[in-house]
C-alpha cells in the first residue's frame, strides 16, 4: 500500500521496515501505536474537500432563519439550532450530492444497531438526545474506528479523556470501543463542558479542540459568543468552525429523516442491539464463544468490541453480551468454554522479557503466544502484562542450555556492596520503565553504557546495571542475568573482537600489504567484501596500500596462511572512571512511570 508524503507516494510496508516498526513522527522512545482503522476514509476525505472548497473563508456567517425553500419546513429538536450559512451547507451536501448520500446512508444503516440504546443514556444523564449526532460524525456509529492522532470508539475518546471519566484503556480492555461505557463517559464529559461554557456551540466546540483551547479563544477575544470566536483571526481552530456546524446540521438531519433519505422505509437500518449479558470465565475467545452459541462471530465481537484482543482478559470473569434468544445455549456451552480457557497458563511479563524468550520458556512458539494474545507488535507488550500461554508440546528431552550471551559494555566495576547485573531491551522496553523496575535514575544508566540518552533503545541491546548485592530481581519483576550467565568483555577492545569473531567463526589476523596489492585484491584472497575491509581497518574502498603496511583481516580459522598477528584494536574507554552517584534502591516519585510527585498523573481532557 501506498501513502502520501508530501508531493511523493511511498510505500507503507517499506518504511516500516526502515523505521523499524515505531510510529512516524514520534519521539525516541515511541514505541508502537495501534494502526488507524476508518472503513470510510475515502468518504471522510471527500467531506473534507468539500469543506475547503465550499467553506474556504474563517468566517461563519449567522443567520436569522433558514434560507427560503426547502429548508424553512425543516424541524430542530432538543438541541438549540443557531443558523449559519455552513450547516446550510452541510445539509445541502448531504442531501444533494452523491458523496454525502452514500456517507450519510451509512451512517444510518449503522445507527439502528445503537440509536436507541444511546438516546436512552444520553436522556439518564439529563441531556438533549439530538447529541447522539456527534458520535455520528465522530465515527460513523462504528465502534473498532481508530484515529490517527490515537483516538477511539464511537465517540473518539483519547486514553487519557477515557481514564478521567473511569474507561478501562490496558492491554486487554479497551472501554472506548464499548458502547454503553463510552457512551455513559461521553454523556458525563459533555455535561461537565456544558456546565463549564453554559451553551452548546462552546461546548461542542470544546469537545473537538479542547476546553483550553476554547478558555484560550475566549480570554485573547474577550467574549464567550462561539460565533465571535469562530470568525475571529486568533479564534478556535479552522477544523471546530467546521465541526459546531456539522453537528448542528446532523441534529437537523436526524429530526427530518424522510427530506434526506435516511427514514425507516427508505433505508434498511441495522436491528437495534437485543442482548444479554452472561459472565464468561478469563481468557474465553469471542469466536469460541459465538460458534458454541450459535451466533455471527462479527456480531459478538461487535458488541464485546472492549476485549479488542478476541478474548476476555485474565485474573477475573467477564461480563460479554450475546443474542438474548442464545441464553440457553451460552449455559450449556459454558462448561466446555471453561475447560478449554482452563488449559491457558497466564504468565506476568518481567521487565527485559522478550516474546521469544517467554515462549522458549514454555515450549510453545512466539507465533502460537502472538496469535493467543492478540499482539500484533511486540512493543504493546510491557512490564507487568499478563499473557495467557498455550498449551506446550511435550518434550522428551529438556532444550540444550543456551550460550551465554556475549555482552560488551563500557568498563564499569561494582564498588563493595554492589553487583554488576546485565538486563536485555526488549521491543516495548522503554528508559523510564528501566529507570522504575531498578529504582535508578536513567541518566546513570546511560552513562554506565555509553549510552545517547536522546536515541532509541534497539532491541536486544544489553545494559549493565549497579545494584546493591541484596537486589531481588523476582520482587523487583525484573528479568536479568548475573556475571557468571554473560560473556562480559569490554567494548571494542580484543577480547570483545576474538569473542564476536569466534561465535561467526572467524579469527581476527593481520596481513603485510605486498607490492602490487590492491584493496579488492586482498579482499578477494580472504573471501571479505571490500567494504568490510575498508570498514574494519578505517579506509575507503580505493584506498591505495602502501608495501609493508599491516591490514587487519577476518578471516575463517583454516584460511590463515599468509597472515601474521593483528595489530591490537585501538581502546575506545580510558582508565574506568567513578561512577555517579548510586540511586535510591527503591523507585521514587520521579521515576515511576505514570506518576509525579506521589500520586498517579492523569492528562486532563
Amino acid at each position: 500500500m501506498l501513502e502520501k508524503t508530501g508531493p511523493l507516494w511511498a510505500k507503507r510496508s517499506s518504511r516500516q521496515l526502515v523505521r523499524g516498526d515505531r510510529p512516524a513522527g514520534r519521539g525516541a522512545h515511541a514505541a508502537w501505536e495501534p494502526p488507524v482503522a476508518d472503513p470510510e476514509a475515502g468518504h471522510r476525505a471527500a467531506l473534507e474537500a468539500f469543506e475547503r472548497a465550499a467553506m474556504p473563508e474563517r468566517k461563519t456567517r449567522p443567520l436569522e432563519a433558514p434560507p427560503a425553500g426547502w429548508m424553512r419546513g425543516l424541524a430542530t429538536g432538543d438541541l438549540p439550532v443557531r443558523w449559519n450559512d455552513r450547516t446550510v451547507r452541510y445539509l445541502e451536501y448531504f442531501r444533494d450530492t452523491t458523496r454525502g448520500r452514500t456517507l450519510l446512508k451509512g451512517w444510518m444503516v449503522r445507527a439502528g444497531r445503537y440509536e436507541r440504546l444511546v438516546r436512552a443514556i444520553l436522556r439518564e444523564h439529563g441531556l438533549p438526545e439530538d447529541l447522539m449526532m456527534v458520535a455520528l460524525a465522530e465515527s460513523g456509529f462504528r465502534p473498532e474506528v481508530r484515529s490517527r492522532v490515537g483516538a477511539a470508539g464511537l465517540w473518539q475518546f483519547m486514553a487519557s479523556t477515557a481514564r478521567v471519566y473511569g474507561l478501562e484503556v490496558s492491554f486487554w480492555v479497551d472501554e472506548r470501543l464499548d458502547p454503553v461505557l463510552s457512551t455513559h463517559a461521553a454523556a458525563a464529559f459533555l455535561s461537565d463542558l456544558h456546565a463549564r461554557f453554559g451553551s452548546w456551540e462552546l461546548a461542542l466546540a470544546a469537545y473537538n479542540a479542547g476546553y483550553g483551547v476554547v478558555m484560550t479563544s475566549m480570554a485573547r477575544n474577550n467574549t464567550n459568543n462561539y460565533w465571535t470566536l469562530a470568525a475571529a483571526e486568533s479564534g478556535l481552530p479552522f477544523a471546530t468552525t467546521h465541526y459546531v456546524p456539522k453537528i448542528l446540521a446532523a441534529a437537523i438531519i436526524g429530526r427530518n429523516r424522510r427530506v434526506f433519505g435516511v427514514a425507516d422505509g427508505q433505508i434498511e437500518r441495522l436491528p437495534p442491539a437485543d442482548w444479554v449479558e452472561v459472565t464468561a470465565p478469563p481468557g474465553t475467545k469471542l469466536s469460541d464463544l459465538a460458534r458454541a452459541i450459535g451466533a455471527a462471530p462479527d456480531l459478538v465481537e461487535a458488541w464485546n468490541a472492549r476485549y479488542h484482543r478476541g478474548r476476555t482478559p485474565p485474573g477475573r470473569p467477564s461480563t460479554v453480551r450475546i443474542p438474548r434468544a442464545a441464553r440457553p445455549r451460552y449455559v450449556s456451552a459454558r462448561g466446555e468454554l471453561a475447560a478449554r480457557a482452563a488449559r491457558l497458563h497466564v504468565h506476568r511479563v518481567r521487565a527485559g522479557e522478550s516474546l521469544s524468550r517467554i515462549a522458549r520458556r514454555y515450549g510453545v512458539t512466539e507465533r502460537a503466544l502472538r496469535r493467543t494474545n492478540g499482539i500484533r507488535d511486540a512493543a504493546e507488550v510491557t512490564f507487568g502484562t499478563r499473557l495467557f500461554v498455550p498449551p506446550g508440546k511435550s518434550k522428551k528431552k529438556p532444550p540444550p542450555p543456551e550460550a551465554r550471551p556475549l555482552v560488551a559494555t563500557a568498563p564499569l566495576s561494582p564498588a563493595p556492596g554492589e553487583r554488576l547485573v546485565f538486563f536485555e531491551v526488549a521491543r516495548g522496553t522503554s528508559p523510564r520503565a528501566i529507570a522504575a523496575v531498578f529504582g535508578i535514575p536513567w541518566d546513570h544508566i546511560a552513562a554506565w553504557n555509553d549510552l545517547d540518552p536522546r536515541a532509541t533503545l534497539p532491541t536486544g541491546l544489553w545494559l549493565q546495571v549497579l545494584v546493591s548485592e541484596d537486589f531481588d530481581p523476582v520482587a523487583a519483576g525484573v528479568s536479568i542475568l548475573e556475571a557468571d550467565e554473560v560473556e562480559h568483555v569490554v567494548r571494542g577492545s580484543a577480547a570483545h573482537l576474538e569473542a564476536m569473531l569466534r561465535r561467526r567463526g572467524l579469527v581476527r589476523r593481520g596481513y603485510r600489504v605486498r607490492g602490487r596489492d590492491t584493496m579488492a585484491k586482498v579482499a578477494r584472497r580472504f573471501g571479505m567484501r571490500v567494504a568490510d575491509l575498508a570498514r574494519i581497518n578505517g579506509l575507503a574502498r580505493n584506498a591505495k596500500l602502501e608495501r609493508g603496511d599491516t591490514l587487519v583481516v577476518y578471516v575463517e580459522k583454516g584460511r590463515t596462511r599468509g597472515t601474521v598477528s593483528a595489530p591490537a584494536p585501538a581502546a575506545l574507554y580510558g582508565p574506568a572512571t567513578a561512577p555517579p552517584p548510586r540511586a535510591p534502591s527503591t523507585p521514587t516519585s520521579a521515576s515511576v512511570p505514570g506518576r509525579r510527585d506521589g500520586r498517579a498523573h492523569r492528562k486532563a481532557p
